[in-house]
């Protein structure tokens, strides 16, 4: 099932709402949005193609790629390097304890940094979230950032789940678990 675009463009109108600062109170001008990963294609675009229309209404808005963010870091890291690539079966696991530490770590300052004086006004949509999985999860990066990123961030969530399924048998749906608007786009 493609997504819905008549809950994009309500998801689009809070978005300026927020931005405007005529949102109802929100802790964080966070939003997630949950869509299904066979929707990819179509979610990259029309995220990229909201930020262009954000623009053009004369918005401060942004896409950041978080898989060309990844691959920055572990760049850098040492971490694609051709002994390491090659060494990979027989040190997975030091190899897997490295990834979640590293890009943990490393993506939040980046994030931090880059967004440090955004307010509100500004909307950073954060693309590609499903490609730091499962070594970076999206609680992790949302409580990590609490309070040093003030502007309004978009995540699109890829889940073939429903919003209100438990995301393990501890926790709460993803609608409840998230310090966010959680916007079903299926």
């Amino acid at each position: 099932m493609p997504l819905n675009r008549e809950k994009f463009q309500r998801l689009e109108e809070r978005v300026v709402e927020t931005l405007e600062g005529r949102s109802p109170l929100m802790e964080v001008p966070y939003y997630v949005c949950l869509y299904h990963p066979r929707d990819e294609i179509e979610i990259l675009e029309s995220f990229s193609h909201m930020v262009l229309r954000l623009r053009n209404k004369g918005f401060s808005a942004e896409t950041i790629k978080l898989s060309d963010l990844m691959l920055k870091i572990l760049s850098d890291s040492g971490l694609l390097s051709p002994d390491i690539t090659r060494k990979e079966e027989e040190m997975r696991e030091e190899l897997e304890r490295d990834l979640r530490r590293v890009l943990s770590r490393k993506l939040v300052e980046s994030l931090k940094e880059r967004l440090k004086d955004r307010d509100v006004s500004h909307c950073a949509v954060l693309l590609r979230y499903g490609a730091l999985w499962p070594f970076v999860h999206l609680s992790h990066i949302f409580l990590s950032i609490d309070g040093s990123v003030q502007c309004t961030l978009v995540v699109p969530y890829p889940s073939d789940i429903g919003a209100g399924y438990p995301l393990n048998e501890r926790s709460k749906g993803i609608i409840d678990y998230y310090r966010a608007e959680v916007v079903d786009l299926r």
